[in-house]
């Protein structure tokens, strides 16, 4: 997937060999399973071996003039009978051209005017699906120095790409560092996707972040977290005048047209994804979230939950309090952790979005990071990992999560920033 930016995918690592939290993938929105003419210049009636004369007529009185052109003429002349005596023979000299007909001068500019107006639009379209095409790859995500094997879509089906190291140049004022973890886990693919706009595109349009978890239990999960990535950071630049909250609702709105339009509606609830956005401007963070992944401010020591899951549990739950009912049934049912809101469902159900941003303090750490995550360490075990630089972060995360050595762990993505 090339588009606004660079979505990227790890290569698979070994499989691991304990047991963990199966990856919820069970819908649950109900109790049931889920492109001129050529004048001819010759004069009959001329005599043999004599040279014509051109005889310019006068254009009648009152008239426009008629031009007349000198063209070089074939002239073919007569023998005088034979055994009299020859004398001045007269020549015939071709008439003026006829001046072209103003209709037809009007249809010719008319057409030439059509022609412009076509060959116009031509260029403009080039340039502007160039302009599209250097969009996409300036929109990749910024890396780490080193070289690091990836995959540059995922279920693209391209192979792993040696990235050669950024150049250090400081970060724009007021820009985050950025901390990626993306690896397969134990899954036979990845389903995860995400992107983070590039360093040079903050000063004027701030930073967004954004994290896709295809849901892997159903069918080509990976192909709808990058639709729905790829309509997101497309659309980045193009909102960018629009005031924050507004501009995550509309490339949400984008991202689930391109979700819908990939799947068409036969074929809603049979495929999805989660979608996590965080967008960093003026100093303030805002964000929103559709499905189970989370979104966390660690400051002053403390690691905060920011958005609300939209699993089966909260409904249970509303039913218990309405009707009287175990409230512990809410966390104990089979369908408990099933999604009640994705993108793939067609209309969406649930949006979290918090009523303001956050102002930022020096020394916020902002994660974005599917269930892979959260699923496979305890909340004591992520508050220990989100100090130090974001890069420092997405690796203590990453050994953490290895340690465990599950045989069954989940695609595991987060994104950090770090200020």
């Amino acid at each position: 997937m090339e588009s606004a930016f660079e979505i990227l995918r790890f290569s698979p690592p070994e499989q691991q060999a304990s047991t963990a939290p199966e990856d919820n993938v069970t819908t649950a929105a109900t109790d049931s399973t889920d492109t001129t003419d050529a004048t001819e210049g010759a004069t009959e009636g001329a005599t043999e071996g004599q040279t014509p004369t051109e005889q310019p007529q006068e254009a009648p009185t009152g008239s426009i003039p008629t031009p007349t052109f000198d063209l070089p003429t074939s002239v073919a002349t007569e023998a005088a009978p034979e055994n009299q005596t020859t004398g001045t023979t007269e020549t015939t000299v071709p008439g003026p051209l006829p001046f072209p007909d103003p209709v037809l001068w009007g249809w010719i500019a008319t057409t030439g005017l059509l022609a412009a107006a076509v060959i116009g639009l031509i260029i403009a379209l080039v340039l502007r699906s160039g302009r599209n095409r250097a969009r996409t790859k300036n929109s990749r995500s910024s890396r780490q120095p080193g070289t690091i094997p990836r995959t540059e879509q995922n279920g693209s089906g391209y192979g792993p790409t040696e990235l050669s190291p950024l150049s250090q140049a400081p970060l724009p004022a007021g820009c985050p560092q950025v901390g990626k973890l993306h690896q397969q886990g134990a899954r036979s693919s990845q389903q995860d996707c995400f992107s983070v706009t590039p360093e040079a595109v903050f000063p004027s349009c701030g930073m967004l972040a954004v994290v896709a978890d295809g849901m892997g239990g159903l069918s080509d999960g990976d192909k709808v977290s990058q639709a729905a990535v790829t309509a997101m950071m497309n659309g980045f630049l193009d909102t960018s005048h629009l005031p924050p909250q507004e501009q995550l609702l509309t490339l949400l709105a984008q991202a689930t047209q391109a979700v819908n339009t990939l799947l068409t509606p036969s074929e809603y609830n049979k495929s999805g994804t989660t979608l996590l956005a965080g967008l960093v401007r003026d100093r303030t963070f805002y964000c929103l979230s559709v499905g189970d992944s989370h979104i966390y401010l660690y400051r002053d020591g403390a690691l905060l939950q920011l958005n609300r899951e939209h699993v089966y549990r909260h409904d249970l739950q509303v039913r218990a309090i309405n009707h009287g009912t175990d409230l512990r049934a809410a966390w104990t049912h089979p369908k408990a952790g099933g999604l009640t809101s994705f993108l793939g469902m067609g209309q969406l159900k649930y949006v979290d979005m918090p009523d303001q941003g956050i102002p930022i303090r020096d020394g916020d750490r902002f994660l974005l990071m599917s269930d892979g995550v959260y699923n496979a360490l305890s909340f004591e075990e992520l508050t220990g990992c989100v100090t130090g630089a974001a890069e420092e972060i997405a690796g203590k995360l990453d050994q953490a999560i290895q340690s465990k050595r599950y045989s069954n762990q989940d695609n595991y993505t987060a994104v950090i920033l770090a200020f």
